[in-house]
Order: C-alpha cells, then sequence, then structure tokens
C-alpha cells in the first residue's frame, strides 16, 4: 500500500548516484563591482530608500558577462531607471601623456583607458584585469550626449516604463493574431481557472431606515470558500467535460492608470538645418495629466519645454533653466501626477499588479503561440497616434528617401558564422548572434509572405507564367514551394513531390546548420505555409541575379590574361574566375571541361542539366565533415561523358559559389538515405491507387537507430565468438552471475510476459526480439568499436528523370554487392520489420507515454524513426497485436486503444489539411473564412446539420467570376475524398463507422485550428441535434425563471459553424535555426555526470548549461523550457531515490534533508510552464507534461494544494487533447486521490477518485488486466483507511486473484496482496470475535436481570413514596423514577466487582418502572439498555439516571462513551421551549 504519487514514467537509476562527491569543484565567482550613479535633478525621480543608498549599485557578475550585461542590469535598477545616453567608465587616473591611465591593451590593439568608455562588448573581467586582488571594483556611469538614434531611444525607454507589455496601457502591439504568446499560469496557480466553491453565510446589512426601523437585516450570500476548507477536487464526483465557452486560453491584462495622457512624435519634425546645426535633435508632444500639452525638445544636451503650442513653434526654452539630461527626469520635474503614477509601476514599486516578465514580455527569438480559442477584443482598436510612429522611432526615416536599404540577410548570417569560436565565451557569443538573427529572418520572413499573398509586391520576373514568378521583398527571395512550373520533379509526382520536397529540404539546411562544418555556408531559409499555399523564403545569394553571359565573358578575358590565383587565400579570390580553374589547380592533369552554363555551380548534379556533374576538391572536402556524423559513405556518380565523381551525400544536394568567394548548399532534401522498400512495395500497390510522389526517405533518427541496432548486433556477435573460446569452468562462472543479475529483475520480466501473453502471436514475437536486444553484452571482448563500420549511400535507389532526347540516360545505383547500397536496402526492411512493431510493442506494454494528440504522436514517431506516411502500417500493427492468442481478430483494448483512436484521428487530421488547403489556396482572404466554416460543417456538424449549404460572397469584379469548389463539397463526398486521402497517403482503408461516429470532434477542431493555422471565436459548438437541444432547455428554464431580464434572444443556428466563427488564419512556420550545441555539449556532460555517480557536479554542469541556454535565447524560448524541466525532473527523481534510501534505515529522521535543491527545480518548473504555454501553446502536449511534472515537485515539497490544482489542470488539458478515456488521466485520478488521503486526509474524495479511477481502467483494460489490479490495489489503501474493512478485504481478494493468475505465486506483487489479504480477514474475524463477545456479554446480563427482576420489583412496592435520600409525601408523579438506598448499594457493589455492567444497571433501572408518556417496561428497558442514543440526564428535574450514578460511585465522569456529546446548538440547563433564545 504505497502513499507516495508516483510518475507517469519513472526510468530507474542505480543507487550509486546518489553518492557525494569528495572532490566537488566549487563555482568561480568575480569579485563585486560598484557602479556609481549620478543623481537626478528631480528629486521625486528616485523615491529615497531607507535600506540602500541610490547613489550606487553593487553587482556580481559572473564570468564572460560584458559591459552590456551590466547595463541592462542597472537599467532594471529603481536608481538607475530614468538614466537617458550613458557609459560605463572606470575612475579618471591621469596618465604620463596627460589622458587616462593606460591599464590594458589587446591584442586587437584595443585598450582599457581610465575615465574613456568601455566597449559594451569587453568582459567585465577584461576591464578589471588590472585590479590586484581584494581591492575595490568601480565603475561610473557618464551621461553622454545626445543624437538622434539616443533620442529615439530614449522615447522607446519611456514608453517601456508608462506601458508596460501586459497591461492595459500598451496599445503599441500589432501581431498577426489574437492572444498572441497567452499564458493562464497564474489562473491555474491561483485556483481561478476552475469553477469557485462558495458557501451561504448570514451576514448583517444595514437597512437604511431611521429610528427602530433602522435595525441591521440578516441576509444570506454567497461567500467564496478559499485556504485549506477547500481544494481543487472538492467538487469533483461528477467530471464534467470541458466547455468551449469557459475554457481559459488567455489573461486579462492588467489595469494600470496612465501616465500621460498622450505622447506622439511632434509634427514639427524634422528639426530644420539652422536648429539642427545648434543641437537639436527631435521634438516630441507630450499632453500631460494636468490638462497641459507641451512640446519637448531634445538637443544635444538633454530635453526642455518649449514655447511651442499645438499649431505654432517656438523652440525657446519656456524658463530660463538648463536642460535636463533624462526625458523620464524631465517629466518628473513638470508633472507631479507622472511621479504619482510611475512609483506604481516597476522597477520603482515591489508591490505591482504587473505580472511577471516571463508573462509579459513577446519572445525575442521565438514566434508566439496563438489559442485555437479567442475572444473579440472589444474595443476591436483603439485610436493610438503613436502606433503609426513606431516605424520612425525604430528606422529615423521621415521619408521613402531616408529609408535605408533592407538588411543584407545573407551578409549578417555568414558574418557570424566566421566570428571566432575557439573559447566557450566566443561560442556562447558567435550562436547568440546566430540565433537572434535566424529569429528575425523569420520575422521577416513571414511579412514578406502576407504582402506577397496579398498582392502587394510585384514579381521580379513578370514575364513568366503566374506559378514560377519569384518575389524579393526586404532582401528576402521568395518562390512557390508547391508548383512544380519547370517540370523539374516530374518525374517524382510533379506539384506534391515539389511541396514534399521544399519540407525535406529545411530538414536538411537545418541539419548542415546543426554540424556547422567551418568554410560550407547555408543561405538564411525558411518556409511558411500561407492561406493553402507553401512558399520559400531565403536570403540572397551573392551573384544570384548577376548577367551571366556578361559574367562568363569577364572569366574568359581574365583567363586569356593568364593571372593565376594565390593556393593560399583560396577562400578569398575573384569568384569571376572558372570554377572548373579553381579545381584544376587542385587537381592536376586533368582534363579542362566545356563552359557550364551556370558558373556559380561547382559541385553536384546541375538542375538545368542532368546529366552534367560538377565538382570541387574543396568541397569535397568540407562535405566529409558533414559525412562523418551522419554516416554517409562516399559514392561514385557517373556523368553524362562517362566521367566519375565521389560523392558523400546525394549528387542532388548542390555547392554553388558566390560572389563573395564562400561556398553555399542548396537543396538539402537528399540528405538521408532512400526508403526503397516503400518505393519498390507502395508508390504502386493494386487497389490504393498510385503514392503522391516517389521522393520518400528515410528519417536521420532512423538511420541513427539502425547504426545502433546493427552495432550493436556486431558486438553481440563478437562476444559470442569470444566466449566459444573460454573454458567451461568460466563459462559455468558467467552463467552463474548472470543468472543472478536476472534474478534481479525478474518481477519486472513476469510483469512484461504477463501483459504480453495477453495479446496476439505478433506481440509475443515482438517481446521475444526485445528480449534478444536486451540480451547483456561481454563488452570486454571488443578491442576497438573502430572495428565496426557502417555506412549509407544517399544516392541508392533514387529514382533517376527520363532521358532527353540526344542525352544520355542517367545511370541509376543499385547494386546491392556494395555493402553501403545493402545498408539502406536493410535500413528500409528494419524501419517495417522491427521499428514500427517495436514502437507499438512499448505503447502496449506501457512504456510510453504522453502520447496525447496529433502532434505528440508525429514527434514520437519521428524519434523512433518513423515517417509519417507509415500511420497505416501502425494500425495494422495494432491490429495485429489486438487479435487473440489464435490470430482471431479483435477490438484493441488498453493503450492500444488509445493508440489506435489517436492514429486514426491523425489520419483523417492529415486527409482533412490537404483537402482544405486545396480549397482555400485561390482564395481570397474575406472568402477563405466562409470555405473554412462549411468545410468544418461537414466534417464535423453533420450530426446537427447533415446538409450544409456553404456561404459565399463573390467578389463581383466580372462576369467571368466562377463559383469555387468548396461551394459544392457535401458531407458524403466530403467523407468519401477523406478515405480516398487516407488511402492513397498512408495505403489503408479508414473504417467507415469511424468517420460516422469515431472522430472525436472537439480535439479534432482544436489540432485542425493549431496546425492547420486559424483561431475559432470562443463559443460553446453543438456538434449534434442533441446537444444543442439539451443547452436550448437549460436556457429555456433560466429565462422562466428571470423573466423581467431584457437579455438578447440569440437565433438558433442551423448549423455548428458560421463564417464568423473563423477569426482569422495564420501562417505556420518551419524553421531551419539548429539547437544549440554548445549548451548541448554542457547540458550532456551534466547527465553523464550524473549516471557516473558523481550527482553534485552533474547537476551543476546542468545549472551551467541553463545559464547557457539563457544567454543565447534570452529566456522565453521552447529550448529553455525544456532544458528547465528537464533539470527539475532530475531533481526530482534524485529526491525520490534518496527518499526511498532513508525509508530503509532504522534510524533515519522523517526532518533528515535530502541534499538537493528542490526549490530552485520548483522555481524552474513554474517557469518551464509559462514559457511552454507562451511558445508552444496553452492546450499543448508537452505543456501538459510540464505541469504535470510541476505538480508532482509541489507535492514534494508540501505544496499539497498546489498540487492538486495542477493535477486538476492536468485532467484538463487530456479532456481537451483527447478525452477522459486515455489510460493515462488514471494515473493524474490516482495521484491526486494519493495527495487528498495523505496530506490533506479528505478520505472521502480520496476514495471517490481511486474508485472513478478504478472504474475507468476495468472498463478500458478489461476487469482481468494487470492495470486493474494496480488500481484495485490502490482501492484496498482508500477503502481500508475511511472504514470499510469488507470493501477493501473484497478489492484485496480481487486483485489477489488477478495477480495470481497473471504474475505467478512467487512474485513480489503477488505475495503483498495476499498478506493484505491475510491481515484484513483477521481484523474482520477479530472484529466478529469481538462483537461476540459482547453479545454473550449483554445476554449473561440479562439472565442475571431476570433472578434479580423479582427483588426489583418488591422493593419498588416498599419505597413507594420516596425519593433518594429524603421522605416524599403523597404520589409519586409520572415519570419519576425511585430507588432506596440498600438496592443502590447492592448494584454499586455488583458494578464494582464487574458483575453488572453499566448498561445492564440502567436496565435494571428501567425494568419495571412507571414510564412517562405511557411508554412500557420492555420499551424502556431495551432503550436504556442501548443508552447509545441518550445524553446524561443528571440534573434534568424528575429523573435520576443510575447507569451515571453508578458511574459517578466508581468515580467517572458522567458522560460516558455510550452517551452523544452535546450538540452545539444544545440548551444548557434549560428545557426546550420551542421559541427563539
Amino acid at each position: 500500500m504505497s502513499d507516495t504519487p508516483h510518475p507517469a514514467q519513472d526510468p530507474p537509476q542505480e543507487d550509486a548516484q546518489l553518492e557525494q562527491d569528495p572532490d566537488q569543484q566549487q563555482e568561480i565567482q568575480f569579485p563585486a563591482v560598484v557602479v556609481r550613479i549620478p543623481a537626478p535633478t528631480c528629486p521625486r525621480t528616485v523615491p529615497k530608500q531607507d535600506s540602500a543608498p541610490t547613489d550606487r549599485i553593487t553587482l556580481y557578475p559572473k564570468p564572460g558577462e560584458t559591459i552590456q550585461d551590466i547595463k541592462l542590469l542597472i537599467n532594471d535598477w529603481v536608481g538607475a531607471y530614468w538614466l537617458g545616453p550613458y557609459s560605463l567608465r572606470l575612475p579618471f587616473v591621469k596618465g604620463e601623456d596627460g589622458k587616462g591611465q593606460v591599464y590594458t591593451k589587446k591584442k586587437d590593439f584595443s585598450e582599457v583607458r581610465a575615465g574613456e568608455k568601455l566597449n559594451e562588448w569587453l568582459e567585465v573581467a577584461d576591464a578589471f584585469e588590472h585590479v590586484a586582488e581584494g581591492e575595490e571594483r568601480v565603475l561610473e556611469a557618464v551621461k553622454e550626449p545626445y543624437g538622434e538614434f539616443s533620442a529615439r531611444q530614449s522615447i522607446l525607454r519611456l514608453i517601456e516604463l508608462i506601458a508596460p507589455a501586459g497591461t492595459t496601457a500598451n496599445t503599441l502591439s500589432n501581431p498577426l493574431g489574437l492572444s498572441a504568446g497567452a499564458t493562464i499560469f497564474e489562473r491555474v496557480r491561483d485556483g481561478l481557472s476552475a469553477d469557485a466553491h462558495y458557501e451561504e453565510v448570514e451576514v448583517a446589512l444595514p437597512s437604511g431606515r431611521k429610528g427602530k426601523a433602522g435595525k441591521k437585516e440578516v441576509v444570506k450570500v454567497k461567500r467564496e470558500v478559499t485556504g485549506d476548507r477547500a481544494h481543487a477536487f472538492a467538487d469533483f464526483k461528477d467530471w464534467q467535460p470541458a466547455s468551449f465557452a469557459s475554457l481559459p486560453v488567455s489573461s486579462a491584462p492588467s489595469e494600470i492608470a496612465p501616465a500621460v495622457r498622450s505622447i506622439q512624435v511632434s509634427p514639427f519634425n524634422p528639426p530644420p538645418a539652422h536648429l539642427r546645426q545648434q543641437g537639436h535633435q527631435l521634438y516630441l508632444t507630450v499632453s500631460l495629466l494636468e490638462g497641459e500639452t507641451l512640446t519637448l525638445v531634445c538637443t544635444t544636451r538633454g530635453w526642455y519645454v518649449s514655447k511651442s503650442n499645438v499649431n505654432n513653434f517656438d523652440a525657446t526654452p519656456r524658463d530660463a533653466a538648463a536642460p535636463i539630461h533624462s526625458l523620464v527626469d524631465l517629466l518628473h520635474s513638470i508633472s507631479p501626477r507622472f511621479s504619482e503614477r510611475i512609483s506604481a509601476l516597476p522597477p520603482i514599486s515591489l508591490e505591482s499588479p504587473i505580472a511577471d516578465p516571463i508573462s509579459t514580455v513577446a519572445p525575442p527569438q521565438a514566434q508566439p503561440a496563438y489559442p485555437f480559442l479567442a475572444s473579440l477584443p472589444k474595443p476591436a482598436t483603439t485610436a493610438e497616434q503613436l502606433r503609426t510612429q513606431l516605424a520612425f522611432l525604430h528606422t529615423g526615416a521621415y521619408g521613402p528617401e531616408g529609408v535605408d536599404s533592407a538588411r543584407d540577410w545573407n551578409e549578417e548570417l555568414q558574418g557570424i558564422r566566421e566570428l571566432p569560436r575557439s573559447t566557450m565565451q566566443e561560442r556562447v557569443m558567435r550562436e547568440r548572434m546566430l540565433q537572434k538573427t535566424i529569429a528575425e529572418f523569420d520575422t521577416a520572413a513571414i511579412r514578406a509572405v502576407l504582402s506577397i499573398s496579398s498582392g502587394d509586391v510585384p514579381p521580379i520576373n513578370p514575364a513568366e507564367p503566374a506559378e514560377a514568378y519569384m518575389y524579393l521583398q526586404s532582401n528576402v527571395f521568395v518562390t512557390p514551394g508547391d508548383n512544380d512550373a519547370l517540370d523539374a520533379y516530374a518525374h517524382l509526382g510533379g506539384d506534391g513531390a515539389m511541396r514534399v520536397s521544399h519540407g525535406k529540404d529545411a530538414a536538411g539546411i537545418r541539419s548542415f546548420n546543426k554540424v556547422d562544418v567551418d568554410g560550407l555556408y547555408t543561405l538564411g531559409h525558411t518556409v511558411v505555409d500561407w492561406m493553402g499555399k507553401r512558399w520559400v523564403c531565403q536570403s540572397v545569394l551573392p551573384g544570384i541575379f548577376s548577367n551571366r553571359r556578361a559574367l562568363e565573358e569577364e572569366v574568359e578575358a581574365k583567363e586569356a590574361k593568364g593571372e593565376e590565383k594565390d593556393e593560399k587565400k583560396e577562400d578569398w579570390v575573384d569568384v569571376t574566375a572558372s570554377p572548373k580553374a579553381a579545381t584544376s589547380a587542385l587537381k592536376e592533369g586533368e582534363e579542362a571541361e566545356p563552359e557550364l552554363d551556370n558558373p556559380m555551380m561547382i559541385y553536384g548534379l546541375d538542375s538545368e542539366r542532368p546529366t552534367t556533374v560538377h565538382w570541387d576538391a574543396l568541397t569535397h572536402k568540407l562535405f566529409a565533415t558533414y559525412a562523418a556524423l551522419n554516416k554517409l559513405a562516399p559514392h561514385s556518380i557517373t556523368s553524362g561523358t562517362g566521367e566519375k565523381h565521389e560523392f558523400y551525400a546525394s549528387a542532388e544536394v548542390k555547392g554553388l559559389k558566390g560572389q563573395d568567394g564562400r561556398r553555399y548548399v542548396l537543396d538539402g532534401q537528399r540528405t538521408s538515405p532512400v526508403d526503397v522498400e516503400w518505393l519498390e512495395k507502395d508508390v504502386e500497390r493494386e487497389g490504393l491507387g498510385e503514392y503522391p510522389h516517389k521522393l520518400v526517405l528515410l528519417r536521420p533518427e532512423l538511420v541513427e537507430i539502425y547504426w545502433d541496432f546493427e552495432l550493436k548486433r556486431w558486438a553481440k556477435s563478437v562476444s559470442d565468438k569470444a566466449a566459444k573460446k573460454q573454458k567451461e569452468s568460466e563459462d559455468a562462472e558467467k552463467a552463474e552471475e548472470s543468472g543472478e543479475k536476472e534474478e534481479v529483475k525478474s518481477d519486472e520480466k513476469t510483469e512484461e510476459k504477463a501483459l504480453v501473453d495477453e495479446h496476439s502471436p505478433a506481440a509475443s514475437a515482438a517481446a521475444a526480439r526485445r528480449a534478444e536486444e536486451d540480451a547483456p553484452i561481454d563488452t570486454s571482448v571488443i578491442s576497438d568499436i573502430k572495428d565496426f563500420k557502417l555506412l549509407f549511400n544517399a544516392d541508392a535507389f533514387v529514382p533517376q528523370p527520363p532521358a532527353k532526347e540526344g542525352s544520355p540516360a542517367p545511370v541509376a545505383i543499385n547494386d546491392e554487392s556494395d555493402p553501403s547500397v545493402k545498408a539502406v536496402r536493410d535500413a528500409s526492411k528494419y524501419l517495417r520489420e522491427l521499428a514500427i512493431p517495436s514502437l507499438v510493442y512499448d505503447v502496449m506494454i506501457g512504456v510510453t507515454s504522453g502520447v496525447m494528440d496529433g502532434e505528440s504522436l508525429s514527434k514520437h514517431l519521428h524519434l523512433r524513426g518513423v515517417n509519417v506516411r507509415y500511420l497505416g502500417k501502425v494500425a495494422e500493427t495494432i491490429e495485429s497485436f489486438s487479435a487473440t492468442k489464435e490470430g482471431e481478430e479483435q477490438e484493441a483494448k488498453g493503450y492500444l486503444q488509445a493508440l489506435q483512436s489517436i492514429v486514426y484521428q491523425e489520419m483523417v487530421f492529415r486527409a482533412s489539411k490537404h483537402i482544405v488547403n486545396d480549397l482555400i489556396k485561390t482564395l481570397h482572404p474575406d472568402q477563405a473564412t466562409q470555405a473554412v466554416s462549411h468545410f468544418l460543417n461537414c466534417l464535423l456538424g453533420s450530426s446537427l446539420n447533415p446538409s450544409p449549404t456553404a456561404a459565399y460572397s463573390p467578389l463581383s469584379i466580372g462576369a467571368t467570376e466562377q463559383e469555387p469548389a468548396y461551394v459544392s463539397l457535401t458531407v458524403e463526398g466530403l467523407r468519401k475524398q477523406i478515405r480516398e486521402e487516407v488511402r492513397v497517403r498512408y495505403r489503408y482503408e479508414l473504417p467507415e463507422a469511424f468517420l460516422e461516429g469515431g472522430i472525436r470532434r472537439k480535439q479534432l477542431l482544436r489540432e485542425l485550428s493549431l496546425r492547420v493555422g486559424w483561431q475559432m471565436q470562443q463559443r460553446e459548438y453543438y456538434f449534434s441535434k442533441e446537444e444543442q437541444d439539451a443547452v436550448e432547455e437549460v436556457k429555456e428554464d433560466k429565462k422562466e425563471k428571470n423573466k423581467k431580464s431584457k437579455a438578447k434572444t440569440e437565433v438558433k443556428r442551423t448549423t455548428t459553424f458560421e463564417p464568423q466563427d473563423v477569426l482569422t488564419l495564420l501562417p505556420i512556420v518551419k524553421s531551419t535555426a539548429p539547437s544549440v550545441s554548445v549548451a548541448e555539449e554542457i547540458l550532456a556532460a551534466g547527465r553523464n555526470t550524473i549516471n557516473n555517480g558523481n550527482v553534485n557536479l552533474g547537476l551543476e554542469f546542468m545549472l551551467e548549461a541553463i545559464q547557457t541556454y539563457e544567454s543565447i535565447h534570452s529566456v522565453i524560448h521552447p529550448e529553455v523550457a525544456a532544458v528547465y524541466n528537464q533539470y527539475a525532473q532530475a531533481i526530482h527523481q534524485i529526491a525520490r531515490i534518496k527518499i526511498a534510501q532513508l525509508a530503509q534505515k532504522e534510524d533515519a529522521s522523517p526532518d533528515e534533508p535530502l541534499g538537493v535543491d528542490v526549490s530552485t527545480a520548483l522555481k524552474l518548473q513554474r517557469q518551464a510552464v509559462v514559457i511552454a504555454e507562451r511558445t508552444l501553446g496553452i492546450y499543448h502536449h508537452e505543456t501538459a507534461s510540464y505541469y504535470f511534472n510541476l505538480a508532482m515537485l509541489e507535492n514534494l515539497e508540501g505544496n499539497s494544494q498546489q498540487a492538486l490544482r495542477y493535477f486538476k489542470h492536468v485532467l484538463t488539458l487530456w479532456d481537451v487533447m483527447y478525452g477522459r478515456d486515455h489510460p493515462e488521466v488514471n494515473t493524474v485520478l490516482n495521484n491526486a486521490g494519493i495527495i487528498l488521503q495523505t496530506a490533506i486526509t479528505d478520505l472521502p474524495s480520496s476514495l471517490a477518485l481511486h474508485q472513478q479511477a478504478h472504474e475507468s481502467t476495468s472498463a478500458i483494460f478489461g476487469p482481468s488486466h494487470l492495470q486493474t489490479a494496480q488500481t484495485l490495489n490502490q482501492l484496498v489503501q482508500s477503502h481500508f483507511l475511511a472504514g470499510n474493512h469488507r470493501e477493501a478485504l473484497t478489492s484485496a481478494e480481487a486483485t489477489h486473484t488477478i495477480f495470481l493468475a497473471k504474475l505467478g505465486e512467487e512474485h513480489t506483487q503477488t505475495k503483498e496482496s495476499l498478506r493484505n489479504v491475510e491481515l484484513l480477514t483477521a481484523l474482520i474475524d477479530g472484529a466478529e470475535k469481538q462483537k461476540e463477545r459482547e453479545e454473550m456479554i449483554k445476554k449473561d446480563a440479562e439472565e442475571r436481570l431476570k433472578a434479580a427482576r423479582g427483588q426489583s420489583q418488591g422493593l419498588a412496592g416498599r419505597l413507594a413514596g420516596r425519593r433518594l435520600g429524603q421522605q416524599v409525601n403523597g404520589n409519586v408523579p409520572s415519570g419519576v423514577r425511585v430507588i432506596d438506598q440498600q438496592t443502590l448499594a447492592a448494584l454499586t457493589a455488583a458494578a464494582q466487582n464487574g458483575q453488572l455492567p453499566a448498561s445492564a444497571a440502567a436496565a435494571v433501572a428501567a425494568a419495571g418502572q412507571a414510564l412517562p408518556n405511557g411508554q412500557s417496561s420492555a420499551e424502556g428497558a431495551a432503550d436504556a439498555a442501548a443508552g447509545q442514543g441518550q445524553g446524561p440526564r443528571i440534573g434534568e428535574r424528575g429523573t435520576e439516571n443510575l447507569e451515571e450514578l453508578v458511574r459517578y460511585i466508581q468515580g467517572g465522569s458522567a458522560g460516558g462513551a455510550g452517551g452523544a456529546k452535546r450538540g452545539k446548538n444544545a440548551l444548557r440547563g434549560k428545557r426546550r421551549t420551542g421559541s427563539k433564545r
């Protein structure tokens, strides 16, 4: 009976990992640096600080931080937020030349001089290289003169201060969609996302009347239950499905008061020439809260208020004071209300209502996530003059002639790649700049595509067909990616092959960026899907637009003069020379080739002349580095002339030499081998049609997995051969040792075997293969792993284009006697025969977790090396695994059932994506929303309206306008298209019943919105007539109750979706930004160090990797969230292992520290959740995983209420993404139940959750499955703690029955379940025996009383008229019990001797007495004997309770155990009269 919540997947770790490192390395810390800050002019600018001075700040920089990093810290400090342009300098010390003393001279001829401005890229350590250890390190912030750029930056800085992101004052952003980068973490953390709990309480309110009628009125109100009085699962007995109308999708902006009425660039700009000569830089118009509208003038020395008004310009200062250097300082001095408002904002206020910047600042290097549901903003927009002036503030351009030429993206990217990278600091700086530039290029590419798609940019080749148009916008070269206008892909499938090739090209370029070969360059490259079309965006290749003929003539003229090249500077020669000339210098004796049509092409097959092969020795050498890391084999390609050249990657991967002398890689789609088995068996299959294209490749992950698989096979063969040569005695000893090792894992193997035995022979075969793979290998006999060689030919089995007239046919490579060619065939077979069954097998036995929607399924398939085109094969494997032992078909159960549902839905989604893209790609944006809504009605709303009518608004621009294809779309036609798409693309016959009733409609709507790219209005969508009628009935009931309400009546919808429900379409971006290699290396070192047993040092490495990721990606990035999560998970697993170790110690203290920093892990995990919500999505599978991990960490730290809130939200995420019937949902329920059981001690709620988890598991897996037994085992404990011993025994017996049948008698869980049965049986038997003993005592007492009854009756007659201790004259009142002293003494003596129980004494007193209200003596005896429902009656008039008296004589208290406690509303010492007290 475990009390600890268990994670969804907890990989095993060895106890040796927890050993402390005696030689723990100490973190290097840089000495403190004091920065002196100048004083502001206005005393209100910097509030007085009681604790710390405001004229200096002490910083503790880290090694490698620069002066720029120091300035960023200063700008966020309360004492320096107001500063204008300034520089950091060392204190002035006069040198020999009269200037500042020179402290340091660098190799690059730069120097560090006292009193002079420090370079912002200078490292802090270098700035203080001259300072001895122990001396004070001081910097001074010195004001700098203004220029136009710094004036514009001051305005932008002011906007950041008074209108922070995430507030109502920020109205300058203009995102592509609604609720960009939203997060709901704070709502979930505070319990605001769930329904609030209320209780009725009485409160007194003043009536408002005078006199006696003015008493306070008592009314009942509802009060929210908070704190420990309620928890997230308090009302979870009936789990309601998530409602789209109330689903949290964003958080409202923080309400702040404006600091100024308005601010804008003055219309008097730009300064005229004569004023510009006097130092005028910029004019700014500010409307203050006091009512004044002022024109501020920025000069070289600072800002001042001029005498200008709205209509007339007068640069004369309004007062005689000198200009104030800081704009913020000036506003403080002229506007007290500005000071008042800004003092409530950061960095001045520490209690600001503004959310954490990580929740509000725009992601600098990642595209923000857009929720699939959004509410329309009210109002739609606001008037903001400055929004139209942001371009000027950022660029300084007043008109077209002042706009600088667009950024040269290619030169920026390649210049960054050429930066030095010999040290860690240089690598970090280089990668930071590279990631930032690629992110900015992606943003520019998106803007360019949107402009081109709307027709705002003309093509650069208007004379060619529209399908072949090319565009140039902001130095981004844009071409359509799904029109094979040149028939370059005709032999591979035409347009379909071209669209796929550009996706694979982006993946190939990303792999080249990842390897980052020095001297091999890639263009800026981004793929954007928008409005059904695919666009390829690249930086401009130098020389690509040059006049080719003029270039060739210049080359010929230079060659005629016999100009030679300098071999040492080959990379920087005049590239107008013939590429062949450069190659001939490297390969002497080679015959010259005729001039080629493309002089820039130096390597690979020429696209314009397929039989022409280009080759360059230096480029080939650079490709060798890439090939070594990607397992690519060198192979020969024969040109049309019969000449052979050696290549590593496919010859279709081209190398071009730009006019800048750099070698560029283009067309990187064929960097992986061909999937020859699919090409031969599935491209053309009878009955399933022809596959859309022949560009089918193996994934790089599959190549790695297969390489590792073959390496293990090779090592095993070497080990087996060595084992045969050893002696028999050594064999016996090793067999004995291996037997001992296997015994440790016997329980795990038994459970896995039990899971497999329930399934088909296919599953058993997969289990046998897995056992063979996991067999131990003696690595000691392997001399060198370099003896193993396995490389792949990237050109093997590549389909060749047909030969043109007069040209020889290309030579195909398919000779499998070549090991590199055979490796391609074997890898393709491995994918079909081993990789896919292994993937399904891991899901079946519960090893794989987190597959909750189509996106997570696709990611998991890719990690396992399986292409998405194999979804049909995965579905067939699930069916074969789900069959009976005899091979008969049956429905999938458990994890396989969930996987099958996700696979089916993913095939439907991808087929739907292709169909809807075809429908909208020729439409205008306003028509696209109509097409999308009609498509959704046909796909998801057919149960509400089986014959929806499409809305269509023609443009009315001509009589020839035709109705688009979506208008004629019907439900039956769409279903037919989807089944045909699934049949063609996935080679699978989708069950027709799935389209009718198997689709999870809400979940599919979410996936279509997020992955195709649109946002839906947040409202409740009815997918069937029953849903709509049920909701309408509830609405009618509310209207009847509120007849006086003037609520607007909604028109009942006839379709599920309407065009206005589709708010906006969004682009889908495929970036080629690589992962951060320098941080990955540190992170991998940390993991390896932990696995080797040095936990503390490994965690230090991981923290250093985190800092590197933060430095490169600026925190708000998915990779930063991932590394946060990895560190927190490592801390959690280490803590769990240490807790288990402490539990095994006999003298362990529960308060003993674990030795790991759980608080830091919690902080990072919370930030990971926020970052994931903002960059991946609020309802994303990784966000759900992060929330689950956060809940586990909160529980580990003891924050039970928080853990329950996060678990509750995880259930909501599961409901939105998959539904409530996924097996992993039960893990969340069980974990929440354990917390309720152990930390909250809410046993009824805990029992309800465990009962719900058991019922769900039993329905999903079946009543006799091992998973059902596990939930029953947890239910045993819940029933036991709730006092339901018999129900606990029933559950324990059912648990033991399943474990015994599945695992056998010797399994640990079987033995434990048997002990539970025995303990519960003994407990119940003991309770039964105790009850029997009490019954026997009671029976014996009754027999004794029979003998005493006659004596008691006789005594009653003799004592008539007497009361206890006194004489009574007259008749005894009805209901008064009387007893003499002799009888009382006798009974008391009997009670003291144990012969008469107290309950029996009460029965004696009741026997034969006169009872009130005509009650019989038998009834009185029964009531008195029971005695447990009555309270003590001593002190009440006219009654004497004999049992109370006996206990009083014995020295006991008056209120016995049999008496009920006095209620809180009981009257004390008075009778109840029925009136109010």
